[in-house]
């Protein structure tokens, strides 16, 4: 990911040390690399820290018998990937740590879901696949995370105690079962209703091709729903399970979208029209009023609109990379986006991911009730500034897109603000 930014770090610094060097003595010169390798060395240590907890808590979550102790490692997770930030800075290595702990908890829960129905006599010889989608199928979880989850299955036979009980009726109660079960670990209900119990995050292969076939005819009884949806699936990735039922489910998905000039369309409209916290003079637009007076709710009125244009774009160019960042890459790689405006647009992403991180750093410590609001005049200057350049280069990335498809039109009561 940003390959770029960090090449030019890494030549900036050699200059800087070569060019301190080439003005000391041998004595002053050793004494000033000791201080380069004394600054260097607690960040190898945090990221070292961190590395050998991310493989504690993945051991420890495929062991788990108890949802008590699934839910101990989600908050020790936490702790972990919040000294990791604060000694780093790095959003990248958070969301790593994150997304990988998360996904062993997740699939140790979906076992023991289907152990609780094993034990409660039901059975089902049926493959399923596990996939995520939103910030999970993107690979960019971050301190705390809701369920984005849907069941993909084959056909079987049903062994329960429940006669005449269907393939679909199993994976109803385990889906059931599965989300009260993440709940319980510390992983909140999607607001969106992203989850396996709710029939239409669940179905056969035969009934995801025929639920997908509806979506892109955008009736117009349902039109804004399918789209939400459409764009929901854009991201979705596979967790675990049956690997050969789930090879290739993501990339149909996204290749048949990319053949619906319509549902694009649609799609660019929705992102393109999403509200930023920019106004007259480039000031941010904060509320007026009300419990977060002076602030704005940086995931919508930002990180959203940023992580929803890169992705129409990236759908439509044919890119099969979930996450931000290595979609910004493969744009630029394929010449949708100039080397300037994908640099500014991955500043943008992790100055803007940052301030979610801090945020959610300060929910953590009870500081504030609320790690979407942000006040900007409260940021240091240079802060402030790089916060204001971050949402111009989202302000262009949507001019960009209105251009291509030629659209201006207000969307933002499509989109769930929880995503």
């Amino acid at each position: 990911m940003d390959r770029l930014p960090t090449e030019l770090s890494l030549s900036q610094v050699d200059r800087i040390v070569r060019e301190r060097l080439a003005r000391l003595d041998i004595s002053p010169g050793e004494e000033f690399l000791a201080l380069v390798r004394g600054a260097l060395e607690p960040l190898q240590g945090s990221i070292a820290t961190a590395r050998s907890e991310l493989r504690s808590l993945v051991a420890m979550a495929t062991a788990a018998e108890e949802l008590a102790v699934l839910r101990s490692i989600n908050e020790r997770l936490v702790g972990v990937a919040s000294d990791l930030f604060l000694a780093t800075g790095s959003t990248p290595m958070v969301q790593e740590i994150c997304t990988a702990a998360r996904e062993a908890i997740v699939e140790r829960v979906l076992e023991l879901a289907r152990r609780e129905l094993y034990f409660a006599g039901s059975y089902c010889e049926a493959p399923l696949s596990l996939f995520a989608v939103g910030s999970a199928g993107r690979r960019e979880e971050l301190l705390f995370s809701d369920q984005d989850y849907l069941f993909l299955h084959g056909s079987g036979e049903v062994i329960s105690v429940q006669m005449g009980e269907e393939p679909g009726d199993y994976f109803a109660s385990l889906g059931s079962v599965f989300v009260n079960k993440l709940e319980a670990v510390g992983i909140s209900r999607c607001s969106g209703g992203i989850m396996p119990v709710n029939e239409a995050w669940r179905g056969s292969v035969q009934q995801w091709e025929s639920r997908l076939s509806h979506m892109l005819r955008l009736e117009r009884s349902d039109w804004e729903k399918s789209i939400v949806n459409l764009i929901a699936l854009m991201d979705v990735r596979f967790i675990c399970g049956d690997r050969d039922l789930g090879l290739g489910f993501g990339k149909s998905v996204r290749s048949r979208v990319r053949e619906n000039p319509q549902a694009i369309r649609h799609m660019a409209r929705v992102v393109s029209s999403m509200r930023l916290s920019k106004g007259f003079l480039r000031r941010f637009v904060v509320e007026a009023d009300g419990l977060h007076r002076g602030e704005f709710n940086i995931k919508v009125m930002a990180w959203m609109p940023l992580v929803m244009c890169v992705r129409l774009l990236a759908v439509h160019v044919g890119i099969e990379e979930t996450s931000t960042p290595a979609r910004i890459d493969r744009l630029r790689d394929a010449g949708r986006l100039t080397d300037q405006m994908a640099s500014e647009l991955a500043d943008a992403y992790h100055v803007i991911t940052g301030h979610r991180l801090l945020q959610q750093n300060r929910l953590r410590k009870r500081i504030i009730d609320d790690a979407c609001y942000i006040n900007p005049h409260e940021l240091p200057g240079p802060e402030r500034e790089r916060l204001r350049k971050a949402i111009g280069s989202i302000d262009d990335l949507q001019n960009m897109i209105r251009s291509e498809f030629s659209m201006a039109t207000s969307a933002d009561r499509f989109i769930n603000r929880s995503r």
